[in-house]
């Protein structure tokens, strides 16, 4: 099954925070992730560079008309972690650019972002020809961890009705070896 407009691994990658003071603060309000990632860079916030660890589970997944055959696969991905390591270079952890938080297309706008004090509470809303979805991000991040709950809605395959939460959590582990996913 292909997932939603939205790239959920670059989005789970938002949180590798480090050095984080908390005074340091970013909010948004109808804004592209260009600009949201151009306040994060300009705030000082700086992103721990080296391999980050994973953990993403689906806790729920429903589609409107979904083929009894795709409901039976989903059944068996809901509920089961799915693990996978990211690099982020430090270049990247510097001076992140709107791709890294999410969605380099215009088609998409932060409704409304804040990160700052150890959480974030985010939402934005992505327009595709099948209809718009709209994502929403909470969690709590350190210099070493996050852990989000990102939930997904609207329009999915043939602009059907979808709708899914996830969960993340994430720990740096050191240099990059080579062998991650992004």
């Amino acid at each position: 099954m292909r997932l939603p407009l939205l790239p959920l691994v670059a989005l789970s990658t938002v949180l590798a925070l480090a050095g984080c003071g908390s005074g340091k603060t970013v909010t948004a309000t109808n804004e592209s992730v260009s600009d949201v990632a151009k306040k994060v860079s300009e705030a000082g916030l700086k992103f721990n560079p080296g391999r980050w660890e994973s953990t993403m589970k689906f806790v729920k997944l429903e589609m409107e008309g979904m083929p009894p055959e795709a409901k039976e696969m989903m059944s068996k991905i809901l509920g089961k972690d799915r693990t996978f390591a990211t690099c982020l270079s430090k270049e990247e952890a510097e001076k992140p650019d709107a791709k890294f938080f999410g969605q380099a297309d215009a088609r998409c706008k932060y409704d409304n972002f804040a990160m700052g004090g150890g959480k974030i509470d985010a939402k934005m809303t992505c327009k595709a020809e099948q209809g718009a979805q709209t994502m929403t991000m909470q969690g709590n991040y350190t210099a070493e961890s996050y852990q989000m709950t990102m939930s997904i809605n609207g329009a999915g395959p043939q602009g059907k009705a979808m709708s899914m939460q996830m969960e993340v959590s994430s720990k740096h582990n050191g240099a990059c070896t080579g062998k991650e996913e992004g």
